[in-house]
This record gives C-alpha cells, sequence and structure tokens, in this order.
C-alpha cells in the first residue's frame, strides 16, 4: 500500500541536530520536547532545549539543567540584541542602535523581522550543541515563523538578512540536519489537525517530511468488549470507562491509520501512579522512549 501522507522514522527524526516539535496547543509539546532533550543528553551529548517566549521564564536566560543539557527561553529583543552585535560588531555605532527606540519600534513593527530573529537565534545556536530542541508555539504560529522566513527571502532581496534568511530556510529543509515532529492527542481534532499541519508543512519542506507521534495513549487491552455489547454510552465502573476510553482512541487513530501512516506512540500516565513533580513525569517518558526504541 502506498503511504497518502509521507512521514519519516520517528528514530530518525529525533535524532537530528535540530528537532522542531511541532503541535495544537496542549498536546504535550513542552513536556515531550523536555523529555526528548534530556534523553539525548543523557547520551553525553551536548544538548540544548529552547523554548519561545515563555512568560514563566526570564527572556533569553540560558539555564544549565543537568550535565549536558541547557535550556534557553527565546527572547526577542535580546536575540535581536545579540544579532545587531554580530552584525554591526561592539563599539558606538553598535550601542546606537540598541538604545534608539526607534529602532527598536522598528524591529517589532517590520513584517516578519520578529520570527526571522527567532529561528535566527535558533539556527546560531546549532553551532554550539550537537542537539537542539525546539518547543514550538501552538500551531498557527509555528507555521506564521516559518512562512514569514520565507516570504521575507523572497520579498526583500539581497542584503545579511535575505542572506542569512536564505541560509535558514535551506538548514531547515535539509533531512540530514533538521527534523520536524508532529504531536499530537488520541483524539479527533489534534489528529485532524496534525494532518492539516503536515499539509502546510509539505510545501515549505518538500524533501523533509516529519515524523509523527501521539501522546497520552491509553495502553491497548486485548478483546475489550466492543461497542455493540454496551447497553449505555456512559461508563458505569472504573473498568467500563478504560474500554470505552481504549475503544474510542483506537477509532480516533484511524484517522492516521487510513492514511497508512506511520506513528510512535506515548503512554498516558495514571493518576495513581503519577509522579508528584515533573522530574518524575520526565523519567517515566524517557523509559518510554529507550523501551520503545525511539532513541
Amino acid at each position: 500500500m502506498v503511504s497518502l501522507v509521507q512521514s519519516t522514522d520517528l528514530s530518525f527524526v529525533l535524532r537530528r541536530n535540530l528537532l522542531f516539535v511541532h503541535g495544537k496547543g496542549g498536546v504535550g509539546k513542552t513536556v515531550v520536547s523536555q523529555t526528548i532533550a534530556t534523553a539525548l543528553s543523557r547520551q553525553n551529548l551536548k544538548t540544548l532545549w529552547i523554548t519561545l517566549e515563555d512568560p514563566t521564564c526570564p527572556m533569553g536566560e540560558l539555564r544549565l539543567l543537568s550535565p549536558s543539557l541547557w535550556h534557553l527561553n527565546c527572547g526577542f529583543l535580546p536575540a535581536f540584541e545579540e544579532y545587531l552585535t554580530l552584525k554591526i560588531g561592539g563599539g558606538p555605532m553598535s550601542r546606537f542602535f540598541l538604545q534608539n527606540k526607534l529602532i527598536r519600534y522598528l524591529a517589532k513593527a517590520a513584517p516578519g523581522i520578529h520570527e526571522l530573529i527567532l529561528l535566527g537565534k535558533i539556527w546560531f545556536e546549532r553551532l554550539h550543541y550537537s542537539h537542539l530542541v525546539i518547543d514550538l508555539p501552538s500551531t498557527g504560529y509555528s507555521l506564521a515563523m516559518f512562512q514569514s522566513t520565507q516570504n521575507f527571502s523572497q520579498l526583500f532581496q539581497g542584503g545579511p538578512l535575505n542572506q542569512d534568511a536564505q541560509a535558514m530556510l535551506t538548514t531547515f529543509k535539509d533531512p540530514q540536519t533538521t527534523g520536524h515532529l508532529i504531536l499530537a492527542l488520541p483524539e479527533e481534532m489534534p489528529l485532524k489537525e496534525a494532518l492539516e499541519l503536515h499539509g502546510y508543512l509539505t510545501p515549505l519542506f518538500p524533501d523533509n517530511p516529519p515524523a509523527f507521534l501521539v501522546n497520552r495513549v491509553f495502553p491497548t487491552e486485548e478483546n475489550h468488549p466492543k461497542p455493540i455489547l454496551w447497553t449505555t454510552p456512559l461508563a458505569t465502573s472504573m473498568e467500563d470507562y478504560i474500554h470505552k476510553r481504549i475503544w474510542l482512541e483506537d477509532q480516533n487513530l484511524k484517522i492516521w491509520k487510513d492514511q497508512n501512516l506511520k506513528f510512535g506512540k506515548l503512554d498516558f500516565i495514571p493518576p495513581q501512579v503519577k509522579p508528584n513533580h515533573s522530574s518524575g513525569i520526565l523519567e517515566v517518558l524517557i523509559q518510554q522512549l529507550h523501551d520503545r526504541a525511539y532513541l
């Protein structure tokens, strides 16, 4: 059977120098991206986990989380100042641009500059780490970041910004360097939106198809009751709820299976065994990545 949606093996994508984690808001991108970054760092690989303008963390702060693992909360203004310094150099001219309110206003207002600078910071940092794992914003804004960078490279011909935009897009399209991971939940809307996201990413990265991963999947049971045997759609017990949820997730996952799509799974962590802190959750997910040979 020929695949209707082109994808790449998950284990290959997770090991690339740059890994962009895409998906609808609320599917667990932050936890999953941090899990992947932590797992890579434990293989003695110098790894940078990047969040973009997370309001809960200082902008532009680089933190050491553990041996071989750093976290950067990438913010526009710190990245913009760094970019100007790289292009202009130090001295009075650089300080003039950095301190000028009009320059800062124009930098924020110019179409595509905000996205170009954030992606440019990611692109620049790839040279200093073995692996970068990027927790992208929700689907709409993450697409706008790549699309606006492409538009910028097409609209403004010549100059250092255009050259950098072209070089960035070349890197992001390269399947030897960059991986794109689409994350979803086993629910109808996130699974369908993931396919729509794939449709938008394909023209941007035609030779670099993404990998797919479903988060929080109930472990499958053998011989769970079929719906025809159910007397009510409402769960009558905890066991009945589990049976119904497994069946519903199976039906939802057919949205991807009907496309002959290869994808990985991360299991739902039940509340009664879920650790009480985020580091414990990471350990459970890292073990799943290893057990399933994703990393």
